[in-house]
């Protein structure tokens, strides 16, 4: 049972990648948002709001759940390996990696219902009407792997919205799926707590540009689908209506190498066929930032190699900076990364073993992941609702800053979660 009549429901929508001024400068920048604007002046909004390290989806959005930085949640990034020569990595798709509460765990042992739609890390998770965000990464087209979703839904819940969505899933866009699924759960189940992920900008900012016409349009239908959800929710008493990003977005025009320059130094092998293999040495990269990992202890040779490489990379000036593990410490970011590389402006770090170290970018024109305080990384945060107030300007926040807020809004006490935030002032 919900815990008190007057504790608003609600819903959290995360429009992937949306840095503010893509609402807070609409008339500048040409996007229709009238959906997202209108929430922003309806209740409160940050100017910015800093992300995590790396600044990339999945640590982000453990973060957005349970208030605390990767070190503490345990989602590092996005992958689940760090082995850069298996062609199929697995990523963090399941809940169990989270180490710490989230804000759908401490909802349901307060009786309250929860449901999500696509929502990162939450395969497995104690939702009561999940669809969660996962695939087969070995798939030929892992975003219409339908097939793995339904695996991994709430028993019977995918059939459930296939049959009463009168929507294709092969040939639906992203987002107007998801909104769908969403408005479906909403109105039949009456969750609490929902939580959607719309990908659309994300990809096309990527594969386009952060302010191409493409990643618009795509942020454009995003804010259609949050306007039919508000509406919704609107209409069925006391709700909290969120909008935020998990990062934000800048321009590339050439992509990095690091692997080149790490195979070149003995730091890989080759198997006999001449394909890429795993030594000692593990690596991810997330666009703007790129990790290394000891797997097993090195030899001194290979400390060097490690050293020679980095100093190689440094010159491509393609490094803004080398994060240390001081550094890293101080950031909430992994702690068992050697380093991490920071991109410099217009760079992005990519996977390949051959060719050359640095070239124009093979694939995309937009990319994030690096250091939370680099321009352009900002996230968005509007929440609107009973007892906040219209208009309200929050300054520059902090992704930690959310589950603390949301919980406060779900009547949790402050101990629910593992977080040390005070939630935001709203009123």
């Amino acid at each position: 049972m919900r815990t008190g009549q007057s504790t608003p429901r609600l819903v959290v929508l995360c429009v992937d990648g949306m840095h503010p001024d893509l609402y807070r400068r609409a008339a500048e920048l040409r996007p229709k948002v009238p959906n997202i604007q209108a929430l922003a002046l309806a209740g409160a909004s940050a100017d910015a709001m800093e992300s995590v390290y790396p600044s990339t989806t999945y640590p982000a959005h453990a973060t957005l759940v349970t208030g605390t930085p990767p070190r503490v949640h345990g989602i590092y990034s996005h992958l689940a390996s760090l082995d850069p020569t298996d062609p199929a990595r697995p990523w963090h798709w399941f809940a169990r990696a989270i180490r710490v509460p989230t804000l759908w765990s401490v909802a349901r042992a307060r009786g309250l219902k929860t449901a999500a739609v696509s929502w990162p890390v939450s395969a497995g998770a104690p939702i009561d009407f999940n669809i969660p965000e996962i695939w087969d990464p070995a798939a030929p087209d892992p975003h219409q792997d339908f097939r793995t979703v339904a695996q991994h839904a709430t028993p019977g819940l995918f059939e459930e919205l296939a049959t009463a969505l009168p929507l294709s899933p092969h040939q639906a866009d992203p987002d107007h799926l998801r909104g769908e699924a969403a408005l479906y759960l909403w109105k039949k189940y009456r969750p609490d707590l929902l939580l959607v992920h719309f990908v659309g900008y994300d990809r096309q900012a990527h594969h386009h540009g952060p302010r191409s016409r493409e990643a618009i349009a795509a942020l454009e239908d995003a804010d259609a689908e949050i306007g039919c959800l508000r509406d919704a929710a609107s209409s069925e008493g006391p709700v909290t209506f969120v909008v935020l990003s998990d990062h934000g977005f800048v321009p590339v025009e050439k992509e990095v190498a690091p692997l080149v320059i790490l195979g070149e130094e003995g730091l890989f092998g080759t198997n006999g066929e001449g394909k890429p293999e795993l030594r000692r040495l593990g690596a991810v990269q997330g666009g703007g930032s790129f990790a290394v990992f000891w797997l097993d202890t090195p030899t001194a040779a290979e400390r060097d190699a490690l050293a020679r490489a980095l100093e190689r990379l440094r010159g491509t000036g393609a490094v803004a900076e080398v994060v240390d593990r001081g550094k890293l410490e101080s950031l909430g970011s992994d702690p068992d990364a050697e380093w991490m590389l920071d991109a410099a402006p217009g760079f992005c770090f990519c996977y390949r073993f051959e060719g050359p170290a640095v070239s124009e970018s093979a694939e995309d024109r937009g990319t994030h992941g690096h250091l939370p305080a680099r321009e352009g990384m900002e996230a968005s945060f509007i929440i609107a609702g009973p007892g906040v107030a219209p208009g309200r300007n929050l300054g520059r926040i902090k992704l930690t800053d959310v589950a603390p807020t949301l919980a406060a809004r779900l009547g949790m006490p402050p101990d629910s979660l593992a977080s040390d935030v005070e939630p935001l002032r709203l009123g």
